[in-house]
Protein backbone atom coordinates (compact mmCIF):
# COMPACT_ATOMS: atom_id res chain seq x y z
CA UNK A 1 0.00 0.00 0.00
CA UNK A 2 1.49 3.31 -0.72
CA UNK A 3 1.67 5.91 1.21
CA UNK A 4 -0.57 8.18 -0.71
CA UNK A 5 -3.65 5.30 0.58
CA UNK A 6 -4.68 5.58 3.89
CA UNK A 7 -5.97 2.28 3.63
CA UNK A 8 -9.53 0.92 4.94
CA UNK A 9 -11.58 3.53 6.79
CA UNK A 10 -11.37 2.33 10.79
CA UNK A 11 -14.06 3.69 13.28
CA UNK A 12 -13.20 7.26 14.56
CA UNK A 13 -11.04 8.31 11.10
CA UNK A 14 -12.33 10.32 8.01
CA UNK A 15 -10.40 11.07 5.11
CA UNK A 16 -10.79 14.59 3.49
CA UNK A 17 -9.20 15.27 0.34
CA UNK A 18 -6.96 12.06 0.77
CA UNK A 19 -5.81 12.97 4.32
CA UNK A 20 -7.46 11.60 7.48
CA UNK A 21 -9.44 13.79 9.54
CA UNK A 22 -11.95 13.94 12.50
CA UNK A 23 -15.33 13.18 12.30
CA UNK A 24 -17.20 15.57 10.61
CA UNK A 25 -20.54 15.04 12.52
CA UNK A 26 -18.98 16.53 15.94
CA UNK A 27 -20.32 13.65 17.31
CA UNK A 28 -18.42 10.79 18.44
CA UNK A 29 -21.04 8.46 19.31
CA UNK A 30 -21.98 8.58 15.66
CA UNK A 31 -18.97 6.54 14.73
CA UNK A 32 -19.55 2.79 14.56
CA UNK A 33 -17.37 0.36 16.47
CA UNK A 34 -15.74 -2.51 15.54
CA UNK A 35 -17.47 -5.64 16.61
CA UNK A 36 -15.80 -7.02 19.05
CA UNK A 37 -13.75 -4.02 21.01
CA UNK A 38 -15.41 -1.32 23.56
CA UNK A 39 -16.25 2.41 22.78
CA UNK A 40 -12.95 3.30 24.76
CA UNK A 41 -10.88 1.06 22.74
CA UNK A 42 -12.10 2.49 19.58
CA UNK A 43 -9.89 4.83 17.38
CA UNK A 44 -10.20 8.40 19.31
CA UNK A 45 -11.77 11.39 17.76
CA UNK A 46 -8.91 13.39 15.60
CA UNK A 47 -9.30 17.04 15.72
CA UNK A 48 -11.58 18.99 13.51
CA UNK A 49 -11.58 18.36 9.68
CA UNK A 50 -9.21 21.68 7.85
CA UNK A 51 -9.83 22.12 4.62
CA UNK A 52 -6.77 20.07 2.30
CA UNK A 53 -6.02 21.29 -1.55
CA UNK A 54 -6.74 18.43 -3.54
CA UNK A 55 -9.37 17.37 -6.95
CA UNK A 56 -12.07 16.70 -4.73
CA UNK A 57 -14.33 19.84 -5.89
CA UNK A 58 -12.72 19.06 -9.76
CA UNK A 59 -14.14 15.75 -9.69
CA UNK A 60 -17.12 16.65 -8.20
CA UNK A 61 -18.46 18.85 -11.20
CA UNK A 62 -16.56 16.12 -13.45
CA UNK A 63 -19.69 13.83 -12.09
CA UNK A 64 -21.80 16.68 -12.78
CA UNK A 65 -20.72 17.17 -16.23
CA UNK A 66 -20.79 13.02 -17.06
CA UNK A 67 -24.27 12.58 -15.63
CA UNK A 68 -25.15 15.13 -17.82
CA UNK A 69 -23.96 13.92 -20.90
CA UNK A 70 -25.11 10.65 -20.44
CA UNK A 71 -28.78 12.14 -20.93
CA UNK A 72 -27.15 13.30 -24.31
CA UNK A 73 -25.81 9.54 -25.58
CA UNK A 74 -29.36 8.06 -26.57
CA UNK A 75 -29.34 11.44 -29.13
CA UNK A 76 -26.26 10.76 -30.82
CA UNK A 77 -25.68 6.88 -30.98
CA UNK A 78 -26.76 7.47 -34.82
CA UNK A 79 -23.16 9.33 -35.39
CA UNK A 80 -21.37 6.87 -34.05
CA UNK A 81 -20.15 3.45 -36.60
CA UNK A 82 -19.87 -0.03 -35.38
CA UNK A 83 -16.31 0.42 -33.22
CA UNK A 84 -17.90 3.69 -31.43
CA UNK A 85 -21.07 1.80 -30.46
CA UNK A 86 -18.49 -1.22 -29.38
CA UNK A 87 -16.27 1.39 -27.50
CA UNK A 88 -19.02 3.22 -25.80
CA UNK A 89 -20.55 0.14 -24.63
CA UNK A 90 -17.47 -1.31 -22.93
CA UNK A 91 -17.13 1.99 -21.21
CA UNK A 92 -20.47 1.99 -20.04
CA UNK A 93 -20.78 -1.27 -18.80
CA UNK A 94 -17.46 -0.34 -16.83
CA UNK A 95 -18.83 2.87 -15.74
CA UNK A 96 -22.04 1.08 -14.53
CA UNK A 97 -19.94 -1.64 -12.06
CA UNK A 98 -17.39 1.22 -10.83
CA UNK A 99 -19.90 3.80 -10.62
CA UNK A 100 -21.32 1.30 -7.97
CA UNK A 101 -18.47 -0.16 -6.00
CA UNK A 102 -17.20 3.93 -5.60
CA UNK A 103 -20.97 4.61 -4.39
CA UNK A 104 -20.23 2.30 -1.98
CA UNK A 105 -17.18 3.45 -0.67
CA UNK A 106 -19.11 6.91 -0.56
CA UNK A 107 -21.74 5.54 1.82
CA UNK A 108 -19.49 3.95 3.93
CA UNK A 109 -17.76 7.33 4.27
CA UNK A 110 -20.90 9.12 5.22
CA UNK A 111 -21.49 6.58 7.97
CA UNK A 112 -18.41 6.50 9.56
CA UNK A 113 -18.72 10.61 9.44
CA UNK A 114 -22.34 9.96 11.20
CA UNK A 115 -24.14 11.83 8.06
CA UNK A 116 -26.52 8.79 7.66
CA UNK A 117 -27.21 8.53 11.43
CA UNK A 118 -28.15 12.37 11.56
CA UNK A 119 -30.08 12.63 8.32
CA UNK A 120 -33.98 12.16 8.25
CA UNK A 121 -33.09 8.31 6.72
CA UNK A 122 -33.67 5.44 9.17
CA UNK A 123 -31.42 3.11 7.56
CA UNK A 124 -28.35 3.22 5.00
CA UNK A 125 -30.57 1.67 2.57
CA UNK A 126 -33.02 4.76 2.83
CA UNK A 127 -30.36 7.28 2.70
CA UNK A 128 -29.44 5.52 -0.51
CA UNK A 129 -32.51 5.35 -2.06
CA UNK A 130 -33.34 8.95 -0.91
CA UNK A 131 -30.29 10.06 -2.68
CA UNK A 132 -31.30 7.66 -6.10
CA UNK A 133 -34.59 9.59 -5.91
CA UNK A 134 -33.02 13.02 -5.71
CA UNK A 135 -31.16 12.56 -8.37
CA UNK A 136 -34.15 11.49 -10.49
CA UNK A 137 -34.10 7.82 -11.08
CA UNK A 138 -34.63 4.30 -8.69
CA UNK A 139 -32.33 2.18 -7.28
CA UNK A 140 -33.57 -1.29 -6.44
CA UNK A 141 -34.17 -2.80 -3.51
CA UNK A 142 -32.01 -5.44 -3.62
CA UNK A 143 -29.26 -3.01 -4.73
CA UNK A 144 -29.12 -0.79 -2.01
CA UNK A 145 -29.40 -3.64 0.56
CA UNK A 146 -26.30 -4.86 -1.10
CA UNK A 147 -24.72 -1.55 -1.11
CA UNK A 148 -25.39 -0.80 2.49
CA UNK A 149 -24.27 -4.00 3.77
CA UNK A 150 -20.62 -4.09 1.63
CA UNK A 151 -20.63 -0.27 3.35
CA UNK A 152 -21.02 -0.84 6.71
CA UNK A 153 -18.26 -4.06 6.77
CA UNK A 154 -15.72 -1.52 4.80
CA UNK A 155 -15.12 0.26 7.84
CA UNK A 156 -14.45 -2.75 9.70
CA UNK A 157 -10.90 -3.52 10.38
CA UNK A 158 -11.52 -7.35 10.28
CA UNK A 159 -12.72 -6.53 6.43
CA UNK A 160 -9.41 -4.54 5.28
CA UNK A 161 -9.55 -7.42 2.35
CA UNK A 162 -13.04 -6.81 1.07
CA UNK A 163 -12.50 -3.15 1.70
CA UNK A 164 -9.49 -3.22 -0.64
CA UNK A 165 -11.26 -5.21 -3.18
CA UNK A 166 -14.11 -2.63 -3.24
CA UNK A 167 -12.00 0.48 -3.60
CA UNK A 168 -9.55 -0.51 -5.89
CA UNK A 169 -12.24 -2.16 -8.24
CA UNK A 170 -11.27 -5.57 -7.85
CA UNK A 171 -15.04 -7.20 -6.87
CA UNK A 172 -18.46 -6.73 -7.48
CA UNK A 173 -20.31 -5.67 -4.72
CA UNK A 174 -22.50 -9.08 -5.32
CA UNK A 175 -19.33 -11.19 -4.92
CA UNK A 176 -18.41 -8.69 -1.78
CA UNK A 177 -21.52 -9.36 -0.03
CA UNK A 178 -21.47 -13.15 -0.77
CA UNK A 179 -18.01 -13.04 0.80
CA UNK A 180 -18.95 -11.64 3.72
CA UNK A 181 -21.68 -13.94 4.31
CA UNK A 182 -19.83 -16.80 3.29
CA UNK A 183 -16.71 -16.43 5.18
CA UNK A 184 -18.74 -16.72 8.47
CA UNK A 185 -20.34 -19.76 7.55
CA UNK A 186 -17.44 -21.26 6.60
CA UNK A 187 -15.01 -20.40 9.54
CA UNK A 188 -16.27 -22.44 12.00
CA UNK A 189 -14.81 -25.84 10.27
CA UNK A 190 -12.07 -24.18 8.49
CA UNK A 191 -10.36 -22.97 12.62
CA UNK A 192 -6.78 -22.91 10.82
CA UNK A 193 -7.97 -20.07 8.46
CA UNK A 194 -7.75 -16.64 9.36
CA UNK A 195 -10.42 -14.24 7.95
CA UNK A 196 -8.08 -12.37 5.61
CA UNK A 197 -7.09 -15.89 4.08
CA UNK A 198 -11.18 -17.03 3.26
CA UNK A 199 -12.21 -13.60 2.45
CA UNK A 200 -9.32 -13.57 -0.13
CA UNK A 201 -9.99 -16.95 -1.56
CA UNK A 202 -13.93 -15.69 -2.19
CA UNK A 203 -12.92 -12.95 -3.77
CA UNK A 204 -10.40 -14.24 -6.48
CA UNK A 205 -12.63 -17.20 -7.32
CA UNK A 206 -13.33 -16.44 -11.15
CA UNK A 207 -15.31 -13.56 -11.39
CA UNK A 208 -17.70 -15.69 -14.25
CA UNK A 209 -19.22 -17.62 -11.12
CA UNK A 210 -20.55 -14.50 -9.93
CA UNK A 211 -22.27 -14.53 -6.00
CA UNK A 212 -24.07 -18.01 -6.78
CA UNK A 213 -20.87 -19.50 -7.49
CA UNK A 214 -19.32 -17.96 -4.20
CA UNK A 215 -22.54 -19.71 -2.50
CA UNK A 216 -22.00 -22.70 -3.89
CA UNK A 217 -18.04 -23.04 -2.91
CA UNK A 218 -19.16 -22.58 0.53
CA UNK A 219 -21.76 -25.56 0.30
CA UNK A 220 -18.72 -28.00 -1.03
CA UNK A 221 -16.16 -26.73 1.85
CA UNK A 222 -18.96 -27.38 4.51
CA UNK A 223 -19.51 -31.09 2.84
CA UNK A 224 -16.03 -31.88 2.52
CA UNK A 225 -15.15 -30.75 6.19
CA UNK A 226 -18.51 -31.11 8.07
CA UNK A 227 -20.29 -33.36 6.16
CA UNK A 228 -22.92 -34.04 8.95
CA UNK A 229 -23.49 -30.36 9.70
CA UNK A 230 -24.57 -29.73 5.77
CA UNK A 231 -26.95 -32.59 6.11
CA UNK A 232 -28.37 -31.10 9.16
CA UNK A 233 -28.89 -28.19 7.47
CA UNK A 234 -30.37 -29.47 4.82
CA UNK A 235 -32.59 -31.13 6.76
CA UNK A 236 -33.85 -28.41 8.47
CA UNK A 237 -34.99 -26.82 5.22
CA UNK A 238 -36.70 -29.76 4.25
CA UNK A 239 -38.95 -29.69 7.41
CA UNK A 240 -39.72 -26.50 6.08
CA UNK A 241 -40.32 -26.62 2.26
CA UNK A 242 -43.54 -24.36 1.33
CA UNK A 243 -45.66 -24.03 -1.62
CA UNK A 244 -48.27 -21.65 -1.83
CA UNK A 245 -50.39 -19.76 -4.61
CA UNK A 246 -52.42 -17.18 -4.94
CA UNK A 247 -54.67 -15.20 -7.68
CA UNK A 248 -53.15 -11.74 -9.05
CA UNK A 249 -55.66 -8.99 -10.08
CA UNK A 250 -55.21 -10.06 -13.78
CA UNK A 251 -56.80 -13.40 -13.20
CA UNK A 252 -53.25 -15.43 -13.14
CA UNK A 253 -52.19 -17.98 -10.66
CA UNK A 254 -48.67 -17.23 -9.22
CA UNK A 255 -46.60 -19.60 -7.85
CA UNK A 256 -44.79 -19.52 -4.67
CA UNK A 257 -42.13 -22.22 -3.69
CA UNK A 258 -39.42 -22.74 -1.40
CA UNK A 259 -37.65 -25.74 -1.49
CA UNK A 260 -34.23 -27.44 0.18
CA UNK A 261 -31.67 -28.11 -2.52
CA UNK A 262 -32.32 -32.18 -3.49
CA UNK A 263 -35.94 -31.18 -3.72
CA UNK A 264 -34.74 -28.34 -6.26
CA UNK A 265 -32.48 -30.04 -8.14
CA UNK A 266 -35.09 -32.73 -9.06
CA UNK A 267 -37.52 -30.22 -10.10
CA UNK A 268 -35.18 -27.54 -11.72
CA UNK A 269 -33.54 -30.61 -13.65
CA UNK A 270 -36.63 -32.24 -14.91
CA UNK A 271 -38.26 -28.42 -15.89
CA UNK A 272 -34.74 -27.66 -17.79
CA UNK A 273 -34.72 -30.94 -19.81
CA UNK A 274 -38.21 -29.75 -21.24
CA UNK A 275 -38.22 -26.06 -21.67
CA UNK A 276 -35.37 -25.60 -23.98
CA UNK A 277 -36.97 -24.25 -27.57
CA UNK A 278 -38.40 -26.52 -29.66
CA UNK A 279 -38.76 -25.68 -33.47
CA UNK A 280 -42.49 -25.30 -34.82
CA UNK A 281 -44.30 -26.31 -37.87
CA UNK A 282 -45.14 -23.21 -39.79
CA UNK A 283 -49.15 -22.49 -40.43
CA UNK A 284 -48.66 -22.12 -43.95
CA UNK A 285 -46.23 -24.77 -44.63
CA UNK A 286 -46.48 -27.13 -42.56
CA UNK A 287 -43.77 -29.04 -43.76
CA UNK A 288 -41.36 -26.04 -42.87
CA UNK A 289 -40.42 -25.38 -39.11
CA UNK A 290 -39.58 -22.09 -38.19
CA UNK A 291 -38.34 -21.02 -34.70
CA UNK A 292 -39.54 -21.19 -30.99
CA UNK A 293 -41.12 -17.55 -30.35
CA UNK A 294 -42.44 -19.30 -26.44
CA UNK A 295 -39.65 -16.60 -24.50
CA UNK A 296 -37.96 -18.66 -21.69
CA UNK A 297 -40.38 -18.36 -18.85
CA UNK A 298 -43.64 -19.11 -20.68
CA UNK A 299 -41.04 -22.68 -22.12
CA UNK A 300 -40.21 -23.30 -17.95
CA UNK A 301 -44.14 -22.68 -17.05
CA UNK A 302 -45.45 -25.30 -20.23
CA UNK A 303 -42.59 -27.32 -19.18
CA UNK A 304 -43.59 -27.42 -15.66
CA UNK A 305 -47.41 -27.35 -16.79
CA UNK A 306 -46.45 -31.11 -18.76
CA UNK A 307 -44.69 -33.10 -16.12
CA UNK A 308 -47.96 -32.01 -13.60
CA UNK A 309 -50.20 -33.41 -16.28
CA UNK A 310 -48.26 -36.50 -16.67
CA UNK A 311 -47.95 -37.42 -13.01
CA UNK A 312 -51.71 -36.26 -12.53
CA UNK A 313 -52.33 -39.05 -15.33
CA UNK A 314 -50.75 -41.52 -13.49
CA UNK A 315 -52.31 -41.27 -10.46
CA UNK A 316 -55.72 -41.09 -12.00
CA UNK A 317 -54.94 -44.48 -13.35
CA UNK A 318 -54.66 -43.10 -16.96
CA UNK A 319 -51.35 -44.00 -17.69
CA UNK A 320 -48.86 -45.92 -16.66
CA UNK A 321 -45.27 -44.43 -15.20
CA UNK A 322 -42.44 -45.06 -17.98
CA UNK A 323 -40.26 -43.08 -16.37
CA UNK A 324 -39.09 -39.67 -16.14
CA UNK A 325 -38.88 -38.21 -19.16
CA UNK A 326 -35.93 -35.85 -17.77
CA UNK A 327 -32.85 -37.15 -15.97
CA UNK A 328 -30.80 -35.50 -13.42
CA UNK A 329 -26.95 -35.88 -13.56
CA UNK A 330 -25.33 -35.69 -10.66
CA UNK A 331 -21.09 -35.82 -10.49
CA UNK A 332 -19.66 -36.93 -7.19
CA UNK A 333 -16.42 -38.40 -6.15
CA UNK A 334 -16.09 -42.25 -5.41
CA UNK A 335 -15.68 -41.61 -1.64
CA UNK A 336 -18.90 -39.78 -1.54
CA UNK A 337 -20.68 -42.66 -3.79
CA UNK A 338 -19.42 -45.35 -1.51
CA UNK A 339 -19.10 -43.66 1.74
CA UNK A 340 -21.65 -40.60 2.19
CA UNK A 341 -18.65 -38.31 2.33
CA UNK A 342 -18.47 -35.44 0.79
CA UNK A 343 -20.66 -33.41 -1.56
CA UNK A 344 -22.48 -33.96 -5.15
CA UNK A 345 -23.18 -31.47 -7.75
CA UNK A 346 -26.39 -31.20 -10.43
CA UNK A 347 -24.75 -30.74 -13.50
CA UNK A 348 -27.77 -28.92 -15.20
CA UNK A 349 -27.95 -26.48 -12.23
CA UNK A 350 -25.12 -26.43 -10.50
CA UNK A 351 -27.16 -27.34 -7.00
CA UNK A 352 -24.55 -28.48 -4.61
CA UNK A 353 -26.37 -31.62 -2.23
CA UNK A 354 -24.85 -33.19 0.74
CA UNK A 355 -23.48 -37.13 -0.28
CA UNK A 356 -26.54 -38.67 1.85
CA UNK A 357 -29.03 -36.48 -0.27
CA UNK A 358 -27.59 -37.48 -3.71
CA UNK A 359 -27.07 -41.09 -3.02
CA UNK A 360 -30.67 -41.35 -1.47
CA UNK A 361 -31.84 -39.39 -4.87
CA UNK A 362 -30.09 -41.76 -6.59
CA UNK A 363 -32.47 -44.47 -5.51
CA UNK A 364 -35.83 -42.73 -5.65
CA UNK A 365 -35.06 -40.50 -8.72
CA UNK A 366 -34.11 -40.74 -12.62
CA UNK A 367 -30.73 -39.84 -11.12
CA UNK A 368 -27.63 -40.62 -13.12
CA UNK A 369 -24.58 -40.64 -10.61
CA UNK A 370 -21.34 -39.82 -12.58
CA UNK A 371 -18.04 -40.78 -10.80
CA UNK A 372 -15.11 -38.24 -11.06
CA UNK A 373 -11.42 -38.64 -10.43
CA UNK A 374 -8.42 -36.18 -11.16
CA UNK A 375 -9.31 -32.78 -12.08
CA UNK A 376 -13.39 -33.40 -12.45
CA UNK A 377 -12.59 -35.49 -15.13
CA UNK A 378 -15.09 -38.38 -15.73
CA UNK A 379 -14.55 -41.43 -14.69
CA UNK A 380 -17.60 -43.85 -15.08
CA UNK A 381 -20.55 -42.56 -16.53
CA UNK A 382 -23.88 -44.53 -15.03
CA UNK A 383 -27.04 -44.80 -17.85
CA UNK A 384 -30.47 -46.09 -18.04
CA UNK A 385 -29.41 -47.46 -22.05
CA UNK A 386 -26.13 -48.37 -23.10
CA UNK A 387 -25.87 -46.14 -26.30
CA UNK A 388 -22.66 -44.73 -26.95
CA UNK A 389 -23.90 -41.40 -27.96
CA UNK A 390 -26.31 -40.88 -25.24
CA UNK A 391 -23.29 -41.96 -22.39
CA UNK A 392 -20.91 -39.44 -24.73
CA UNK A 393 -23.31 -36.76 -24.53
CA UNK A 394 -23.75 -37.57 -20.33
CA UNK A 395 -19.94 -36.81 -20.29
CA UNK A 396 -19.46 -34.14 -22.20
CA UNK A 397 -22.29 -32.23 -20.35
CA UNK A 398 -20.65 -33.20 -17.33
CA UNK A 399 -17.31 -31.63 -18.00
CA UNK A 400 -18.65 -28.39 -19.79
CA UNK A 401 -22.02 -27.85 -17.58
CA UNK A 402 -23.42 -25.71 -20.95
CA UNK A 403 -22.45 -23.50 -23.96
CA UNK A 404 -18.51 -23.42 -23.64
CA UNK A 405 -17.80 -19.98 -25.58
CA UNK A 406 -16.49 -17.60 -23.39
CA UNK A 407 -19.64 -15.80 -21.93
CA UNK A 408 -22.59 -17.86 -22.47
CA UNK A 409 -24.41 -19.18 -20.16
CA UNK A 410 -26.70 -21.65 -22.09
CA UNK A 411 -27.44 -24.64 -19.98
CA UNK A 412 -26.84 -28.30 -21.01
CA UNK A 413 -30.87 -28.10 -22.39
CA UNK A 414 -30.33 -25.81 -24.81
CA UNK A 415 -26.90 -26.99 -26.41
CA UNK A 416 -25.50 -29.37 -29.21
CA UNK A 417 -22.36 -31.79 -28.72
CA UNK A 418 -20.34 -29.92 -31.72
CA UNK A 419 -17.14 -31.90 -33.06
CA UNK A 420 -14.13 -30.07 -32.49
CA UNK A 421 -12.20 -31.07 -35.12
CA UNK A 422 -14.89 -32.28 -37.89
CA UNK A 423 -15.11 -35.71 -38.90
CA UNK A 424 -14.43 -34.53 -42.75
CA UNK A 425 -11.04 -33.96 -40.95
CA UNK A 426 -10.55 -37.05 -39.31
CA UNK A 427 -12.22 -36.09 -35.95
CA UNK A 428 -13.46 -38.58 -34.08
CA UNK A 429 -16.59 -38.69 -32.28
CA UNK A 430 -15.04 -38.89 -28.58
CA UNK A 431 -14.88 -37.19 -25.29
CA UNK A 432 -11.55 -34.94 -26.08
CA UNK A 433 -13.28 -33.81 -29.69
CA UNK A 434 -16.40 -32.57 -27.97
CA UNK A 435 -17.68 -29.26 -26.52
CA UNK A 436 -21.35 -28.01 -25.60
CA UNK A 437 -22.64 -25.24 -27.65
CA UNK A 438 -25.84 -23.50 -27.69
CA UNK A 439 -27.28 -23.33 -31.17
CA UNK A 440 -25.96 -19.86 -31.83
CA UNK A 441 -22.89 -20.11 -30.89
CA UNK A 442 -22.65 -23.78 -32.71
CA UNK A 443 -23.61 -22.01 -36.41
CA UNK A 444 -21.18 -18.94 -35.10
CA UNK A 445 -18.55 -21.12 -34.82
CA UNK A 446 -18.90 -22.90 -37.97
CA UNK A 447 -19.83 -19.30 -39.66
CA UNK A 448 -16.28 -18.16 -38.43
CA UNK A 449 -14.20 -21.14 -38.08
CA UNK A 450 -13.10 -21.32 -34.64
CA UNK A 451 -11.15 -23.99 -33.23
CA UNK A 452 -10.84 -24.86 -29.27
CA UNK A 453 -8.08 -27.19 -27.88
CA UNK A 454 -10.16 -29.77 -25.43
CA UNK A 455 -8.84 -31.43 -22.35
CA UNK A 456 -9.93 -33.88 -20.01
CA UNK A 457 -10.11 -30.95 -17.55
CA UNK A 458 -12.66 -27.99 -19.78
CA UNK A 459 -12.86 -26.41 -23.54
CA UNK A 460 -10.68 -23.55 -24.60
CA UNK A 461 -11.55 -21.62 -27.30
CA UNK A 462 -9.16 -19.93 -29.42
CA UNK A 463 -11.51 -16.89 -31.07
CA UNK A 464 -9.52 -16.38 -34.39
CA UNK A 465 -11.42 -17.13 -37.24
CA UNK A 466 -10.82 -19.36 -39.87
CA UNK A 467 -8.79 -21.85 -37.59
CA UNK A 468 -11.02 -25.20 -38.40
CA UNK A 469 -10.26 -27.47 -41.15
CA UNK A 470 -11.80 -27.09 -43.84
CA UNK A 471 -12.75 -30.14 -46.17
CA UNK A 472 -10.37 -30.05 -48.27
CA UNK A 473 -8.35 -30.98 -45.62
CA UNK A 474 -9.56 -33.98 -45.57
Amino acid sequence: MTSNDPGPLVPGEVVVSGVPGGDVSGDPVDSPVTQGESPSSAAPAAPPAVAVPGRAAEILEMAREFRAALDEVPGALYQLGEEGLSDLMTHLMGVHVRAAQVATVVVAEAHIRGEVNTSISASAVQWITAHAVEAGTMVEPRDAKTMAVVAEAYGDRRNAVVADAVREGRCTLAVARAALSNTDKVAPVLPGASRDELLGHFLHLDPALGSRGVSALTRMIIAQYAPDTLSAQDAKLEAVETLSWFTTPTGMTRLTAELAPASAAVMKSAILALSAPQPVPCDEHPSVTVADERTPGKRRADALTELVTAAAKVLAGDASPTGAAATALVTMNLEALTEGVGHAQVVATGDVLDAGAARRLACDAQVIPIVLGGPSEPLDVGRKERLVTKGLRTAVITRDHGCTLPGCDRPPGMCEVHHVNPWWAGGETCLLNSAMLCVFHHHLVHRLGLLAAVTAAGVHWDLTPGRMPTPGAA
